[in-house]
């Protein structure tokens, strides 16, 4: 069960990762009438999530010995409807370091958000989610409380790995696929110990916690942003198409 509920808040979260990204822009536009301020915006907004998804691409690239070139933070070309907000220039490696350097700002982003309502709510590994509610609803006259919130909203919105850092990931999987499935034909069964056990179902735990807690800020907000968009577009006859 869940392993379910892993994944359905896993594409809940990618569904409103990309929802948002947009919608934030078609409220802007309703608001302003300027495309142009519509991606400004959305830059200013995701900033902390930009600075944190780039600076994971540069330093876990250091790490391994993949040299880097030149970081930018700001609006990128445009390339029809895409556009980078922020670039690592890396030097090409093989597939596995590569993929670990696309990877980066997903679990950094993850850590961000766990290590944010670890420190800000004491709630590291909750069981129940009665405990997350209690917790963030007793000190939601709390400034801190907001800026929390928008941070968790900021990095998770930022933190999935563009298409440009999946590219190797096919290589990876197909190997690892690969030798799986040999390991399964020679008849190679594994042997997981208790202590194994206790620490992925912990990992499993922590990992619904964490996606759990992000589906629901950024659902919020998308409800928010949605009900503003409508109204707005209503009022000034400016609605975007997506």
């Amino acid at each position: 069960m869940e392993i379910i509920i892993f994944f359905v808040l896993f594409a809940v979260m990618l569904f409103l990762q990309r929802w948002l990204q947009q919608h934030i822009q078609g409220l802007t536009y309703a608001v302003t009438g300027d495309p142009g301020c519509a991606v400004r915006a959305l830059f200013l907004i995701l900033l902390p999530g930009v600075l944190l998804h780039e600076g994971s691409h540069w330093l876990v690239a250091n790490l391994i010995g993949v040299r880097t070139g030149k970081v930018s933070i700001g609006l990128g070309k445009m390339r029809g409807k895409h556009f980078s907000l922020g670039s690592v220039t890396v030097d090409r490696s093989d597939p596995l370091r590569e993929s670990l350097i696309g990877v980066a700002p997903f679990i950094f982003g993850l850590l961000a958000v766990w290590a944010c309502m670890g420190f800000g709510f004491g709630l590291w590994t909750p069981t129940e989610p009665l405990q997350i509610w209690d917790a963030i609803a007793s000190t939601i006259s709390d400034p801190l409380t907001w800026i929390a919130l928008y941070f968790v909203f900021a990095v998770s919105t930022s933190m999935i790995p563009s298409e440009s850092d999946r590219e190797p990931w096919g290589i990876i999987i197909a190997i690892f696929v690969g030798i799986g499935a040999l390991a399964v034909i020679l008849g190679w069964t594994p042997n997981l110990t208790p202590d194994l056990l206790a620490f992925l179902q912990t990992m499993l735990t922590t990992l619904i916690f964490v996606f759990g807690t992000i589906v629901v800020v950024n659902g919020s907000l998308a409800i928010l942003i949605g009900v503003l968009e409508w109204g707005f577009g209503a009022m000034t006859q400016r609605k975007v198409r997506y």
